[in-house]
């Protein structure tokens, strides 16, 4: 008995360390209906609450592909409302046929993840619900192979 309570509490004290050092603050992904981001569901929107800080975070979008897609070139838009009504927006290229980001396997031989860093280095100083808007612009064609899109949010360590 005299071992197992150290021992025990070397486990929670390693659990309890894992888990505080968790650096995702928001990971969500939205599934298309046939793997087509449609050009009708143009606007992808996530909504995330900050309690306003000076520690950087990066934004990443991945898009989950399955197949050939039938474009080369995919151009989007992303946008970001503070609480406060203050918007940036910036483009985004994802060249499928020569990708500059990296281009993860997926879970089965025909999928791939191609993952685009929006913002290496982002702040939310305001406090509030800050929205994302990834916005596609295709020619008003449907953009089959494209089975999700996910986007998750970390804390990045700042540089000294």
């Amino acid at each position: 008995m005299k071992k197992t309570i150290p021992f025990l509490t070397l486990i929670l004290t390693v659990l309890l360390l894992v888990s505080c050092s968790n650096k995702v603050v928001f990971d969500e992904k939205v599934f298309f209906p046939n793997n087509n981001w449609s050009f009708e569901e143009k606007a992808i929107t996530f909504t995330v609450p900050f309690t306003g800080s000076e520690k950087p975070y990066a934004i990443v979008i991945e898009l989950d592909l399955v197949g050939a897609q039938n474009v080369d070139m995919f151009y989007a838009t992303f946008c970001t409302f503070a609480p406060g009504g203050g918007r940036t927006v910036k483009s985004l290229v994802f060249n499928f046929k020569d990708p500059k980001e990296p281009l993860l396997p997926g879970a089965s031989e025909n999928e791939k993840i191609y993952r685009l860093v929006v913002y290496p280095k982002k702040y939310f100083t305001e406090p509030g619900d800050y929205t994302f808007e990834i916005n596609q612009f295709s020619n008003k064609a449907d953009n089959y192979g494209i089975r999700a899109l996910r986007m998750f949010i970390e804390r990045i360590k700042e540089e000294r």
